[in-house]
């Protein structure tokens, strides 16, 4: 998952500038107050990154407590939420972005960043629950590639096999032609870069997930063959100046539980992590 302190630190400061550029957007609102907001807003977010996490999220709470611009409060929870979630605490990190507003600009990326904090407290069927939402066809002009990610992960960690397959597919139909198109038209835009490592990270769940179908728990292959994986011209791939072994390097950072799960004879760095939790 991005650094959520840098994409906090970004959206607010997009947002003092919006405000800045047209300060009619604020209505009835105070000009006066919501600039003082705003500035409340950076210096909590400069106070986190100095290092005093949990000092920023007391002035930010105080500060969500106060009449301003409904899209600016709507970033001080994101930023409560995301601060939170930074120091671990995840049931004040997924509060806080439920106090984000539906009708704001900032409710899909709080509905994902919020299965992100369920799968790490430990609850990957409300994580899939949340992204059914966030990857329903009515959003797909805001849903990120990690997304899909994170829903095959999750599906994986309940053992849903057959599910985990079937994200994978759609993510390939929604990100095949959007991908080409932007390597075509700028293969250096950072949305291009986010699509490939989320390849890269499912083609980890996809390797994971056949293990766990044809080898029992005791490490021994079960009756029949695998299944042939049918491949074509239609499947995603990524131009890479990266060494070809660079997504099993992320494995470390991608540690999956088996509880409930078979347990696997599991590519080597999987067997190796000793953590039940993906870990950013």
């Amino acid at each position: 998952m991005k650094s959520l302190l840098v994409a906090a630190m970004l959206a607010a400061a997009v947002g003092a500038q919006a405000q800045t550029q047209a300060p009619q957007a604020a209505k009835a609102v105070n000009a006066e107050t919501l600039k003082q907001a705003q500035a409340e807003h950076l210096k909590a977010l400069k106070q986190a990154q100095a290092g005093d996490l949990k000092g920023a999220i007391r002035a930010l709470q105080v500060l969500s407590t106060k009449k301003f611009d409904k899209t600016e409060k709507d970033r001080v929870f994101m930023t409560i939420g995301r601060l939170n979630y930074e120091i671990g605490n995840f049931d004040n990190a997924i509060a806080a972005y439920g106090k984000v507003t539906k009708t704001g600009p900032s409710w899909m990326e709080s509905l994902e960043e919020t299965a992100w904090a369920q799968f790490r407290e430990g609850h990957p069927d409300e994580t899939i629950a949340k992204l059914k939402t966030v990857i329903n066809p009515v959003f797909k002009s805001e849903t990120t590639s990690e997304a899909y990610f994170l829903l095959g992960l999750a599906q994986l960690r309940v053992c849903d096999f057959k599910s985990v397959f079937k994200t994978i597919d759609l993510f390939k139909k929604r990100f095949d032609g959007v991908a080409k198109d932007l390597e075509a038209k700028n293969p250096n835009d950072p949305k291009l870069k986010e699509i490939g490592e989320s390849v890269q990270k499912l083609n980890l769940v996809e390797a994971e997930t056949i293990q766990r179908l044809y080898v029992d728990d005791n490490g021994k292959k079960r009756g029949g063959s695998v299944a042939k994986i049918e491949r074509n011209s239609d499947q995603l791939s990524f131009p890479s100046t990266e060494d070809d072994e660079f997504w099993l390097d992320e494995v470390d950072s991608y540690k999956v539980s088996l509880k409930g799960c078979l347990a696997p004879a599991a590519p080597k760095r999987l067997a190796e992590s000793s953590k039940n939790e993906v870990v950013k």
